[in-house]
């Protein structure tokens, strides 16, 4: 990377985004630098992350992009058959801070590829929160997929605090490995700890928590 842009870096939070940068961590980050970058980089394909105190900046991949929209789009299509069930859905431009962290200093702010608040959920926020740009609120239901740039063990590490933050299912999709792989995250109320079912190479997914959703996986792997 060229001095000048690791000095822009260094200034946290009015420097644009470079044409490229690959998979980057930049410690010592919080609430106040990530929502200046967010609204100096506004166009931007890249996705950030902060996750304990660190940003993470992941770089755009049209094979991640055009799985991410066939996501999306399945997911609308419930979400549109379902409106009075729902308060905010969206894509991975849309981020929220974990309420579990929403006092700290460097709270999680993470953006999922697909996600879902249902409206009991959404509308438990003040009109004020509603507004924010990364609203304290954990969706009830979350898609992820692994990037190539992102290892397995990170990717397990997200879908964890996303559980952990409130998120009630999070679909983890791994297509990377030999057999593609499907995680089912949820919580276990009675030994309190976060829980997944694998599967491997599945035709379907369907959620747990979004009635009558089911995931394609055709154009997905």
């Amino acid at each position: 990377m060229e001095k000048s842009t690791i000095q822009s870096y260094n200034k946290f939070g009015t420097f644009q985004m470079p044409s490229y940068i690959p998979h980057l961590i930049i410690p010592d980050f919080d609430y106040i630098h990530f929502e200046k970058t967010a609204l100096a980089n506004p166009h931007s394909l890249y996705r950030m992350n902060l996750i304990q105190g660190q940003l993470e900046i992941m770089p755009p991949s049209p094979v991640h992009t055009e799985t991410e929209f066939d996501i999306i789009g399945q997911l609308y299509n419930w979400v549109s058959a379902n409106r009075i069930l729902v308060g905010k859905a969206g894509g991975s431009q849309g981020c929220y801070t974990l309420p579990n962290t929403i006092d700290d200093p460097k709270p999680n702010i993470m953006g999922p590829d697909a996600s879902v608040v249902l409206s009991a959920r959404w509308n438990s926020l003040s009109n004020a929160d509603r507004h924010l740009a990364f609203p304290p609120v954990a969706p009830n239901f979350v898609v992820e997929l692994r990037s190539q740039s992102q290892s397995p063990q990170d990717f397990h590490r997200k879908m964890l605090l996303w559980i952990k933050g409130g998120v009630e299912e999070g679909i983890a999709i791994d297509r990377y490995l030999n057999l593609p792989e499907v995680r089912i995250y949820t919580f276990n109320p009675d030994t309190n700890k976060v829980v997944w079912q694998r599967l491997v190479n599945p035709a379907q997914v369907p959620s747990q928590v979004l009635a009558g959703f089911v995931l394609n996986m055709r154009y997905i792997y």
